[in-house]
C-alpha cells in the first residue's frame, strides 16, 4: 500500500470498528510490546475481478496492528531487499555517512500467518442469477469473509495460537461486477461495500485475537545502565508514561523451571529483591532512578523492576 492508501484505511477503521487505534480504551505503554513479522496469506478463495488478496489482507493487517501501538513490525517478506542495501552501503561504493550499520536489524518473537478460507457472497433465498460469472446476485443473500489465523513463536517454532473468523452482512439484490468494479482492495471505498464491511470485522477480531495472545503483559521497567554515581538508567521514560517520583522494587532474575518432557521454561523462580529506587527524571524514551534503598553495585543490567503502588494494591 501507499502512503495514501494508508492513510484512507486507517481513517476507514476509525469509523468501521467504532475504536481508534490505541487498543480500545487500553495505553499501549502499558504492555509489552512484541516485535512481530506478518507474512502474506495463502488465498483459497479467489475473487473473480482480480484482487490479490493474499498480499492485501496482509497489507491490511500490518496497518491495523500498527494502529494499536501495541506491537513493533518489522519487514520480513522483502528481508531479501533489505539485505542487499546493507551489503551494498558496506561494499565500499557510498560514503560513510549515514551508512546503515550491520547486525542492526530486530529479531523477531512472533510470525503472524493466515489463509483466506471464504471470500464472496452467499445466497439466503432465491440464489445467483449466472453465479459463476458474478454478475448479478438476486434475493437475500450475504457476503461473507473468513479466514484462518497463526501465530507462530519464532523460538521454539510452535503454533501459539490458531483460530478460525468468519463474518458476513446483509448483501441484498447486489449487482456484483458493478459494485466492486474500480475499487481498490483495502480502500476507503472498500470498506463501504459489503464485502469490505465483513473484512473489517475479521480483521479487528484478528487483532483482538492476536493481543491477547502475545501483547497483554503488562510492561514491568528493567535496568538499562548502573551509573558510578550510584544512579540507574530505567528502559522506559515518557513513552511508558513513567512519572518522577515513582517508586520501584529491583528484583534478581529467579531459576527457570523447565519442563523435563519437553524441555520448555514453563516459568521462574521468583528472584530476591535487591532494593528499590524512586524516579528523579524523566526523558522521552528512558528515566534515571536514585537508589532508596539496597546498593546500586547489586543492580545488574536487565533486572525487573516492579512497581511499588501496584505491589502495595494486591
Amino acid at each position: 500500500m501507499n502512503v495514501r492508501m494508508v492513510i484512507l484505511s486507517a481513517a476507514a477503521w476509525t469509523l468501521l470498528s467504532g475504536c481508534g487505534g490505541r487498543g480500545w480504551g487500553e495505553n499501549p505503554a502499558d504492555f509489552v510490546k512484541p516485535t512481530i513479522a506478518v507474512m502474506k496469506f495463502e488465498n483459497r478463495a479467489p475473487f473473480p475481478l482480480g484482487w490479490n488478496l493474499g498480499d492485501g489482507m496482509r497489507d491490511i493487517l500490518v496497518d491495523r496492528l500498527v494502529a494499536t501501538g501495541r506491537y513493533t513490525v518489522v519487514e520480513r517478506p522483502e528481508i531479501a531487499a533489505v539485505l542487499r542495501e546493507l551489503r551494498f552501503q558496506h561494499s565500499g561504493a557510498t560514503r560513510a555517512q549515514r551508512r546503515a550499520a550491520a547486525g542492526r536489524l530486530k529479531n523477531v518473537q512472533y510470525l503472524i500467518k493466515g489463509t483466506v478460507t471464504d471470500f464472496g457472497h452467499v445466497s439466503t433465498s432465491s440464489g445467483f442469477a449466472r453465479a459463476l460469472g458474478w454478475d448479478v446476485l438476486t434475493g437475500k443473500a450475504r457476503a461473507v469473509m473468513g479466514m484462518t489465523l497463526y501465530v507462530v513463536d519464532v523460538e521454539s517454532g510452535e503454533i501459539i495460537a490458531s483460530e478460525s473468523i468468519e463474518e458476513s452482512v446483509r448483501a441484498n439484490d447486489l449487482a456484483v461486477r458493478a459494485t466492486y468494479k474500480g475499487v481498490a482492495f483495502g480502500g476507503r471505498t472498500f470498506y463501504r461495500t459489503p464485502l469490505g464491511r465483513a473484512t473489517a470485522r475479521v480483521i479487528d477480531k484478528a487483532v483482538r485475537r492476536i493481543t491477547r495472545v502475545i501483547a497483554a503483559r503488562p510492561w514491568e521497567p528493567k535496568i538499562a545502565l548502573v551509573q558510578a554515581q550510584g544512579t540507574v538508567i530505567l528502559n522506559g521514560g515518557r513513552d511508558r508514561r513513567v512519572q518522577v517520583g515513582g517508586e520501584f522494587e529491583v528484583c534478581a532474575e529467579g531459576a527457570a523451571i523447565i519442563d523435563p518432557d519437553t524441555g520448555d521454561e514453563i516459568g521462574r523462580h521468583p528472584g530476591r529483591t535487591l532494593g528499590r529506587i524512586r524516579v528523579v527524571r524523566v526523558e522521552p524514551r528512558y528515566s534515571v532512578a536514585g537508589v532508596i534503598a539496597g546498593k546500586a553495585e547489586e543492580f545488574a543490567v536487565g533486572a525487573r523492576c516492579r512497581r511499588v503502588a501496584a505491589l502495595a494494591a494486591k
